[in-house]
This record gives structure tokens, sequence and C-alpha cells, in this order.
């Protein structure tokens, strides 16, 4: 038995390193002798051992034990005797760098970690930014996306690009593909200051890191100086870090931004007068009903547009006050979202008298393509006949899915308003008819309201609460700008809660106890600051 043992260790040798001060002495040319009952058929011809014997003793001589020292302490208290007997030290090292290596990749970075650890909180740390999500029912799907998680999980840049576009680290490994994406901008040829104004924002705050392409149309061709300057700004990107994202100058179609033939222009002509007479904010501009023609059902069947999914409008003269540390686009699309908007206020409704009773005889007409799903609950004023109540998505800034705006529903809605002539006759704007359409053909729960994005379009302003370290701008209100739109002339009647309190819904709506609206207007408020949750 004991002979046995022996042999046993003898044929081992090789692997046990501890077993060499028990083996029988051995010359190191007799380890190497094949023995005499090796078959000879399958050995190299000599040539051929010399040189593989060479590469393969380099490729191997890593693994190859050597001679025993007694062990340190603490690879003593690390590797249990058991495992020394078949793990060296360069091993062992080898297999710590791999797993150091593997944790600084996929680990997510220190700033995340924050709560995370013996659920220890600091009571000095300043409030962490929260998302607000409208209230909705409980998803029916098993996994339904979880917005919130993935802005915790990936607001770390994590899908930055190079300058070539690529993303530049093994956790784009598994990732879903980039999404077909756009900036877009509609903008004359005499507004390239307040373009390059609002460009240089984004890409600062943004772009810079994702390099998302810009896409301008405008009604004309656009002038040799706009594209010279254009040019030489897009050329400097490299230095200035304004763009390195490529950009395309389109016009819109003449049949696009034209008279339809069944306008009666004599009728266009006298709503013309009448909306400027009464103060209708642009209401005397022929080019201004254009616009909000186009962008209300044209824009997403531009021929440059076909190559993209995704669109973010980009008007001239706004500004962007935060960094945005996440791929927008992305997240739209892994969210499975339709539709994000950044303010929810009020609109004239002296611009468009018609358009709810239009609507509510297209949804009496097509009531097949309204989504089961569907909420124009915020969107009805009970205390007005269940009217339109005339909030609105504020549209100069919207995220969006274009194949959403291409989709039966959405087109069969813009022509049954089309057809009607109240871009012409009245001033129908594209973002109340925005708003209806994504309030009756998307569930609620893949609308988003982009509340962590700072921005600022003429008088309206949006800048989210603590953020501090990364928006330049003091915090609003989630109920400002609510009826800045509204002239002091008109008189529409204002709903009893603020728009976005309306489509956000449940907590939102809750007011402090004893608070009345008509108390505080007794003392000279507006009636709108006895929420118990302010958004701030």
């Amino acid at each position: 038995m004991e002979g046995m043992r022996m042999g046993l260790r003898a044929l081992s040798w090789p692997l046990h390193r501890g077993d060499v001060a028990s083996s029988s002495p051995r010359s190191p040319k007799l380890l190497a002798t094949p023995s005499s009952s090796s078959p000879t058929r399958y050995s190299l011809p000599s040539s051929q051992t010399s040189s593989s014997s060479t590469s393969l003793s380099s490729a191997a001589s890593f693994w190859r034990p050597r001679p025993q020292r007694p062990p340190s302490r603490f690879f003593a208290r690390l590797f249990p005797a058991s495992w020394r007997t078949v793990v060296t030290k360069r091993q062992s090292a080898v297999v710590i760098c791999l797993l150091l290596a593997a944790f600084v990749w996929f680990a997510p970075p220190p700033s995340t970690w924050h709560g995370h650890g013996h659920g220890h909180i600091d009571p000095t740390a300043a409030p962490e930014f929260q998302v607000v999500r409208a209230a909705t029912p409980t998803p029916k799907v098993k996994h339904a996306p979880d917005p919130a998680r993935w802005l915790k999980v990936n607001s770390n840049d994590r899908h930055a690009v190079t300058e070539k576009g690529v993303l530049p680290s093994f956790r784009a490994v598994g990732q879903s593909a980039r999404p077909r994406a756009a900036l877009i901008s509609l903008v004359r040829n005499s507004e390239l200051d307040g373009l390059v104004q609002s460009m240089q924002q984004l890409e600062y705050h943004w772009n810079h890191k994702y390099h998302y392409p810009w896409v301008f149309f405008n009604d004309e061709p656009f002038s040799d100086e706009f594209k010279a300057n254009a040019s030489l700004i897009y050329s400097q990107a490299t230095t200035q870090a304004l763009t390195a994202a490529p950009c395309y100058y389109e016009v819109v179609p003449d049949e696009h931004w034209s008279l339809p033939d069944w306008i009666d222009e004599g009728r266009f002509m006298n709503s013309l007068e009448y909306l400027g007479a009464i103060g209708v904010g642009k209401g005397w501009m022929i080019s201004y009903r254009h616009m909000c023609r186009w962008n209300s059902g044209f824009f997403y069947k531009h021929p440059r547009l076909q190559e993209f999914d995704w669109y973010w409008r980009v008007e001239p003269d706004v500004h962007f006050f935060c960094d945005i540390d996440y791929d927008v686009f992305r997240f739209m699309s892994e969210n499975n979202m339709k539709y994000g908007f950044n303010m929810n206020i009020l609109d004239d409704a002296r611009s468009f008298p018609s358009l709810w009773s239009r609507t509510r005889a297209f949804i009496n007409a097509h009531p097949e393509l309204i989504h089961p799903e569907a909420d124009l609950d915020w969107l009805l004023d009970p205390h007005n006949s269940g009217d339109y109540n005339n909030c609105q998505f504020f549209s100069n800034f919207e995220i969006g899915d274009l194949r959403y705006f291409r989709g039966e529903a959405n087109e069969r809605y813009f022509a049954w308003l089309d057809r009607g002539g109240g871009f012409y006759y009245e001033r129908f704007g594209d973002a109340p008819i925005h708003t209806l359409s994504v309030a009756m053909f998307v569930p609620k729960s893949e609308i988003w309201f982009f509340r962590d994005i700072g921005y600022q379009h003429d008088i309206n302003r949006h800048c989210p609460p603590h953020s501090a370290g990364r928006c330049a701008c003091e915090p609003t209100s989630i109920d400002e700008n609510f009826y800045k739109l509204v002239p002091l002339e008109s008189p529409q009647k204002k709903p009893d809660d603020t728009c976005i309190r309306q489509f956000l819904g449940g907590d939102w709506l809750k007011t402090k106890s004893g608070w009345t609206a008509e108390a505080e207007r007794a003392y000279g408020g507006d009636g709108f600051h006895g929420y118990e949750l302010d958004g701030l």
C-alpha cells in the first residue's frame, strides 16, 4: 500500500508542489524521458520537437511550479494549506488582479454609493433631487420599466461616447443599440445668433458627451452667411467643444408651408385682423400659422427625419441651465416613453375656441383609436361643463418618439383638425394639439416630466430643486409659469388646480388643512398656494 502511495505521488508531482520533499529524488533527465511503453507514433519528429518545446516552455513557464518556500504569514492566512498545494503566489496575484479589474469596470461609481452602506444617513447632507412621476394605476405587465431606478443606475454618463461616437468602455457590452435620434430646430437665417446660444448651452451641458446630430429646418434656403458662420462654428468644435456631431440643413417643402386649397382666404384674413385686434399672441402673423401647422403635423414627415426614431426640439434663444448626466434618448427608449415635457402650463383659450369641440367630435367618430389607458380627465374642467381646461405641454421643449407621431391615431387626428381650418380661421397651436393627442393615444405612464432639466423660454423658466451642484439657476416651484401665457385681458377661467398638479394627481393635489382658494384670494393671493407639497 505504501508503495502505491509513493507511486501516485510521483505521478502527481508536477501538479502538487508540496509533495516534492516526500517524493523520491529523481533526475530531471529521467523525468523527461518517455517510458518504453509510450506509443512512439504520437511523438513529434526531433526538429519539430525542439521548436515546439521552446514555444511551449515559454507559454507554460508562468504556471510551472517553483521550488517550495515557507509561505509568508499574509499568504498563509489568505490561502489555506489545501489551496497552497495547487496555487502559487504568482497565480494568486493574477487572479486578484483580474478580480480587481472586473470590479473597477463593472461596479457603479462611488458617486452612486451614497445611501447603500450600513444604513447611515448624514443629517447634514443636502436633500437629493427626486424624480416626479404622475400617479398611475399599477402596471399589469410583470416586468414594467422602472424609470427612477434606470436613472439611478445610468446617471453617471454611462452611455457617453467618444469623439468618434463609440461607447468608450466595457460597460457598453450587452447594452441595447444606440437610439436613432436627433436634435431638431426650426430656425430662420436671421436667428443665427439665437440658435448659437441655444446650441452652445445644450452642447456644453449635454451633447458634447453624446454627439447626437443636429437637423435645422427653414422655410427658405439657408443663406450663405448662415452656412458660413455655422460651418466656422462646427469646424472649431474640437477646440471649442461646441459640437462634434453632424449637422444637416433642410428646407420645409412648399406644400407644408402654404395655405391649403380648402381654406377661404377672405375668412382667413378676417381672422388675422380680429385676433390681432383682441391681443392674441402673434395672431396677426401668417407665417406663425404656417409654423404651428408644420409643428403639429408635418415636421415628422420630412425626408431627413425618416432615418430617426427620436427627436429633441430646440428653439433659438432658449437657455439650458443644468448638466445632464444620462442619455435622454436611451432613457426614453428603454423605459417605453413616448413623450417628454418640461413645463405644463395654461394657454390663451382665445387662440383655439373650437379645438375641444372638434376633438370631442373626433373621439365620437373614432372611439377605437383612443388608448384603453388614456387619461383625459386631467384636461377637463368639471366646473365648466367638462370642457377643455386649456392646459398644455409647453412644446418648445419636447422630446418624443417620431414613430408615435407617424402612427395612425395621431395622423388621423391631425388630418381631422387640419381639414376643419382651425390653423387659419383660428390660431390652433402645436402645443395644445400635441397635448390632446398624447392624452388620447398614450397612457400617462409613457409620458415623462423632465423636472431635472433646467430650461427657459422667454418669460417661462423652470429650474429643479436640490441641484445646486449641476444647475446654474435658482430652483422654481413646480407651479411656476402656470398662467404666464394668459394675458390679463383674457376672460378665461382658470382651473381649480395648476396644470402640472392635475397631470401628476395623487398627493400633489392635497391641500393644507383649513386652507381655501377663496380665502387666499381675499387676501390678495392667486388661490394656488395652499398645497401640501411645493415641489422644492
